[in-house]
């Protein structure tokens, strides 16, 4: 015969497996991962903050802090307020060779000594992946708003903009853009081409697809376009263009060439590129002090800056136009910038106020993305590896923005 467990038995095992359930909550919790609301905007857009509404953020506690590089994600405790995390991107590291850090045009530098700092040059495609959205027809009217899609009004269909080459070498030259930029009352693009309404600037698309309201008057020269064309065109011509001077990417696409055009010249002849189906997928645009294009998943041309800058911090259009007979379908622009960094120039941190920075050894200097809106290194200085919590791995919700946030 089998003894009924008594009501105080019953009690006294839920109240057992309730204690145990929390305690392994708590210590999943504290070693291995955790959840985490963006209360700010100072990753933004890449996680969206607000108190509320913000991203919830799981971070991987079990990741090791000596395998975090420069360009990572990372979480840390905030020195002034231990409850609190921050979520930064590692700049610089104290226990690389370039231990030194400044923050010139919009790019990060760094170097062995404050005498010789060099640009932290990325690889375009790999940089993709960190773009910023800065406009794009795939989202509202705040979208699109930067966007002048005039020339392909007709079925989002872009007409040829010239019959040949050396037409378009004409709508392109020194001449033509001057005086562009002279008469703004339509614009700077030239007839027939689709492209910015405006200089590309520090602002940038949420993930809601709302415009920011802090970076709009400041110019960024790094910057792009991605495009989804319907059927080739004879040539495709992909150009940025600041008020010094033009580079276009001229990609004869039947004849699998490449040429560049500096103001309408070319420079160098026409280099076969690798053959390359035609997919309707490309990108083009500046990257840390270099020019470059992507045709399809596997080609890419990257030159070094191939004109003089008057200006040292430049406002840069980008347009795009069809030579020869044929037409093709807009299927979608995106628009995009680098990530700008930004620091106001007698600005500093540390005890010695002044730039460049060194970072101290078992240190990390971090920013935030959203330069003009981040408590980071520019106002507290480096922060110990100690203070390292782990690394986001997943954004869990709201559930519209779930998404993985390895790259």
């Amino acid at each position: 015969m089998t003894a009924r467990p008594t009501a105080l038995a019953t009690t006294r095992d839920a109240l057992l497996v309730a204690a145990v359930a929390v305690l392994t909550v708590q210590a999943l919790r504290r070693f291995c991962g955790d959840r985490y609301v963006v209360p700010s905007g100072s990753m933004q857009p890449l996680l969206y903050g607000d108190p509320e509404r913000g991203d919830v953020v799981y971070v991987d506690k079990l990741a090791d802090a000596g395998s975090c590089a420069r360009g990572d994600l990372v979480v840390v405790e905030n020195p002034s307020s231990p409850d609190h995390q921050l979520v930064k991107r590692i700049a610089a590291s104290g226990d690389d060779a370039a231990c030194w850090i400044d923050i010139l045009r919009g790019d990060i530098w760094l170097g062995e000594n404050p005498q010789q700092l060099r640009r932290d040059v990325k690889e375009p495609r790999a940089a993709m992946a960190q773009s910023v959205t800065w406009a794009t027809t795939a989202g509202g009217p705040d979208a699109s708003a930067k966007l002048d899609l005039r020339a392909a009004a007709d079925a989002q269909t872009l007409r040829s903009l010239s019959r040949t080459l050396a037409d378009a070498r004409a709508a392109l030259s020194a001449a033509s853009r001057v005086a562009r930029h002279r008469d703004l009352s339509d614009g700077v693009l030239p007839a027939g081409t689709i492209g910015t309404a405006a200089p590309v600037d520090a602002g940038y698309l949420d993930v809601e697809g709302r415009r920011s309201v802090g970076g709009e008057d400041v110019y960024v020269a790094d910057c792009g376009a991605q495009l989804s064309l319907g059927a080739p065109p004879e040539a495709l011509l992909m150009t940025l263009e600041s008020s010094d001077f033009a580079v276009t990417f001229v990609w004869e696409v039947a004849r699998g060439t490449l040429q560049v055009w500096l103001d309408g010249r070319a420079l160098g002849e026409a280099r076969r590129v690798a053959a390359t189906a035609w997919t309707g997928e490309v990108a083009f645009g500046r990257l840390d002090g270099r020019y470059f294009v992507l045709l399809g998943p596997r080609d890419e041309v990257v030159l070094e800056t191939p004109g003089e800058a008057r200006t040292s911090r430049p406002r840069m259009w980008l347009h795009v136009g069809v030579v020869g007979d044929r037409a093709t379908e807009v299927r979608g622009i995106r628009v995009f910038r680098d990530i700008f960094y930004y620091r106001e120039p007698v600005q500093s941190v540390g005890p010695d106020k002044a730039w460049p920075k060194f970072v101290r050894p078992g240190h990390w200097f971090l920013l935030g993305d959203n330069a003009f809106d981040s408590l980071d290194s520019r106002q507290i200085g480096d922060l110990p590896k100690s203070s390292f919590l782990g690394v986001p791995a997943l954004v869990l919700g709201p559930w519209g923005r779930a998404r993985s946030l390895r790259r």
